[in-house]
């Protein structure tokens, strides 16, 4: 699939971030290499022709490269990263570059495997580089120097292939969530009007019946799926929240729409879990989905009944765990391999997407979630740093 063309913001937070776990924040970390600057700028069109060698000889990039109406022109890009790698400073700049060709990456469809695959092969030519023309005592630190800095540029252009391939299936899915909105919302509409005026008694009737729970599934599906979206693209931002307020504000909005009429609701709050750390928007969605669907779930058991109760979880680090059990049917093996995928669903007017939604919103808190049987039914089961 090739790509449009894409425009991302560079994330500057994130990558300073990268290049201090790196240890190349400060000057004199890459101080070694200074000297010797000057040996691998003079390689750099040596470098380009090494490594046209290398990917004319591969399949898919001989391909790309074929199709290029002056192949001299990839050649020079090459050698321009080479010479630049060299010459540039740390900082925004040389950031701002490598990002853009991380983005080039996806607008050619250049897997991204053989990107990883050419910075093990400049590592090689640096390293015969080093071996001949830096001193033995200077050589051990001019490896460490350049390894960084290669990591950080790997991670660099990697972010933002994976930031802007990402953007595009995004913005494609949005664009048919948006196309299939309004149509289903005018069906659903009209099919409601005739409804209305049909006699109960019509044997049209039972048929619009099961048009309108269709059409109203496929609308809800539209939502969810703009919830997704929405939720995958939203950095989150953690902080310290009040678990037993989140809960029963969650538990107030179902009760206001009647999802919890006739559900028995038990909550036992541990009271040295009653904080937890975790975005207050995402995570809200993630219970709101839990407690929906054990409510839901609960209904449909003779004694109706839900339990929210949380203790302290120590390993691997201090969080919290919250259990959500609902009496009812438990799920089978096969369905709690599948319960996370996208777009399956045990419910036959579910959408397939109120767990992945929960999932994916939890673990942007870095916590996790499980879906267990019980022995009368069964029980969700999170675990989120503690606040």
């Amino acid at each position: 699939m090739r790509y449009p063309s894409v425009a991302l913001s560079v994330p500057f937070s994130k990558l300073n971030l990268f290049m201090e776990q790196l240890g190349l924040a400060a000057a004199e970390e890459v101080a070694a290499i200074e000297p010797y600057k000057g040996l691998f700028v003079e390689k750099a069109r040596e470098f380009a022709g090494y490594f046209h060698d290398i990917f004319i000889n591969i399949n898919d990039t001989r391909k790309l490269i074929e199709q290029l109406e002056n192949p001299q022109t990839l050649k020079n890009a090459w050698e321009n990263w080479f010479r630049t790698v060299f010459t540039l400073e740390m900082d925004e700049n040389f950031m701002a570059y490598l990002w853009r060709i991380g983005m080039r990456h996806v607008e050619v469809n250049l897997d991204q495997r053989y990107a990883n695959l050419g910075f093990s092969m400049v590592r090689k030519f640096c390293g015969r580089i080093i071996q001949a023309q830096v001193p033995a005592e200077d050589q051990m630190k001019v490896y460490i120097a350049i390894d960084r800095i290669l990591d950080f540029c790997l991670l660099t252009e990697t972010s933002a292939y994976i930031d802007a391939t990402s953007r595009c299936d995004v913005e494609i899915i949005r664009g048919i969530a948006d196309r299939i909105r309004n149509p289903i919302t005018v069906i659903g509409g009209n099919l409601r009007r005739i409804r209305r005026v049909l006699d109960i008694n019509d044997p049209s009737y039972c048929l619009v019946e099961d048009i309108i729970a269709q059409s109203s599934r496929c609308e809800t599906m539209v939502a969810d799926i703009g919830t997704y979206v929405e939720l995958s693209q939203k950095e989150a931002y953690t902080v310290k929240m009040s678990l037993p307020d989140l809960i029963r504000l969650v538990l107030d909005e179902l009760s206001a729409k009647t999802k919890a009429a006739g559900v028995e609701i038990e909550m036992r709050i541990d009271p040295v879990t009653t904080s937890i750390d975790a975005d207050p928007p995402d995570i809200k969605i993630a219970f709101h989905q839990l407690i929906e669907n054990a409510i839901e779930a609960a209904a449909e058991s003779p004694k109706p009944r839900i339990t929210i109760a949380s203790e302290p979880y120590r390993a691997p680090f201090n969080a919290v765990k919250v259990t959500i059990f609902n009496t009812g049917t438990p799920p089978r093996p096969e369905e709690v391999e599948r319960i996370f995928s996208l777009f399956y669903s045990t419910k036959p007017g579910g959408s397939g997407l109120g767990l992945p939604i929960a999932s994916l919103a939890i673990k942007k808190s870095f916590g996790r979630l499980a879906i267990e049987p019980a022995a009368d039914g069964a029980r969700a089961v999170i675990v989120l740093p503690k606040g």
